[in-house]
């Protein structure tokens, strides 16, 4: 019996495990969070791995080896045939990078200069294809801010490929470096042939690559299509231990495009007390719905994430409400307005037992979820307008018969209403009362 370890597993014991993200629920989810991070750095190519464990996935955090290079041994050990080596107990799932932002002379006009900045290199799918044994899921962080991906397939099509790369970048990859090698093909020659040797996927979208979703031979004219409706699955963020906490993640979201209306959803495992939110998109809440954000199934009803259900729908304020002046119109301003009500309301009774969460302009995080039919009739039928261009509610705050004040004392009365986190407006936690008053001092 041979009990001696293999050195290539002995070093990657040996050597200290990469700082990680949170768990996710999919290897794209933890490499948008990657990307997330990454941002607007630019100047230099940052890069790292996904990893899994106990069907849980996590990035491991950015990482730069210099300039426009990025090296996976300075992140995981390499053993002696070049295959990266994961963590005690992990996998890997997957290797993510970024480009940094060329500033260079282009032609006006010419088309395939964006696709070259936003699209991998010569050296990056030599990597991708060589390396399919061990990560077969090949991300990229664009300066469009996009995240695209690879999935290698170990096709007879990408099989073919491997030879005309290897005269490009021969030897076995040890980095990735963005550099564009003399070649006959154009950016555009190169994506005809790599989409249909592998997968390759928008999993966020940005200024080039405007849409989520699989690219194909007609890329170009899908990307101007317009569709109303989800048709992959929407990314979430990670695993937490409350619903407000969840909350809380995409209210700080929500935070970096503060002057766009955002919406999503917050799901519950079945078995254990653990929550992921979707990740915001922009919307008129008025019209918003669960398609939006979940392709539908065979069936036609929208598809959530295998083993979780329904908790809470959450969004910010419309984006045409006006200024606020003073102090009524300021806590008006920073509160759900009638439609929101009406829409929440509508939300929570198609899943029983979900609630709203509210992300107010001024900071302040604010949850509701029904506890009784009578005390919310009459408010419901105040905020309803199927018929009608506003409510009836919304006419008696725009005339000034009821206060700013009123309006969220009734909604108090309604719902069990809470601040999950305060600002000027909603300066202390907790459950609102019946008789709440704007800018209560904080007790001390």
């Amino acid at each position: 019996m041979n009990n001696r370890a293999d050195p290539s597993e002995a070093q990657a014991l040996s050597r200290p495990s990469p700082a990680l993200s949170p768990a996710f629920i999919t290897s794209d989810d933890a490499a948008v969070y990657a990307h997330d991070l990454i941002g607007s750095r630019r100047n230099k190519e940052y890069g790292g791995f996904i990893l899994s464990k106990d069907h849980h996935y996590y990035a491991t955090l950015p990482v730069s080896s210099g300039g426009s290079l990025f090296r996976p041994s300075d992140v995981l050990a390499r053993s002696p045939e070049g295959d990266m080596l994961p963590p005690e107990g992990y996998v890997i799932e997957g290797l993510y990078h970024s480009h940094t932002a060329f500033k260079r002379t282009t032609l006006v006009g010419d088309p395939e200069s964006d696709l070259q900045d936003n699209f991998f290199s010569l050296m990056d799918l030599r990597t991708a294809i060589t390396f399919r044994h061990n990560y077969a899921r090949f991300y990229l962080s664009n300066p469009d801010k996009s995240l695209i991906c690879y999935v290698a397939s170990g096709s007879p099509a990408e099989q073919a490929l491997e030879p005309l790369l290897m005269l490009v970048h021969p030897g076995t990859p040890d980095h990735l470096e963005q550099s564009f090698a003399p070649s006959i093909f154009l950016p555009s020659h190169l994506l005809s042939m790599v989409y249909g040797a592998g997968e390759l996927t928008i999993i966020q979208s940005g200024t080039f690559w405007g849409r989520r979703g699989r690219i194909g031979s007609g890329w170009r004219e899908w990307q101007a299509e317009i569709f109303r409706e989800a048709r992959v699955p929407p990314i979430c963020g990670p695993v937490l231990l409350s619903a407000d906490d969840a909350a809380l993640f995409a209210h700080k979201e929500i935070g970096q495009r503060p002057y766009v209306q955002q919406a999503g959803f917050i799901l519950k495992h079945l078995q254990a007390d653990l929550y992921i939110c979707t990740k915001p998109q922009p919307t008129v809440y008025l019209t918003f719905d669960r398609p939006d954000v979940f392709p539908r199934n065979s069936t036609g009803l929208p598809q959530l994430p295998e083993g979780y259900r329904m908790f809470a729908v959450y969004h910010s304020a419309d984006s045409h409400r006006a200024a606020a002046l003073g102090a009524p119109f300021r806590v008006l301003k920073d509160f759900m307005s009638p439609d929101n009500v009406w829409i929440d309301y509508l939300m929570m009774q198609a899943s029983p037992g979900s609630r709203a969460y509210f992300s107010a302009p001024e900071g302040a995080l604010l949850s509701y979820v029904r506890f009784s039919l009578d005390a919310e009739t009459e408010l419901i039928a105040s905020v309803a307008h199927p018929n009608e261009l506003t409510s009836q509610l919304d006419r008696q705050l725009t005339a000034g018969s009821l206060t700013a004040t009123e309006f969220v004392r009734r909604v108090a009365a309604a719902f069990v209403l809470n601040v999950v986190k305060t600002d000027e407006v909603w300066t202390q936690t907790g459950r609102v009362s019946d008789d709440w008053g704007p800018f209560a001092p904080v007790p001390t």
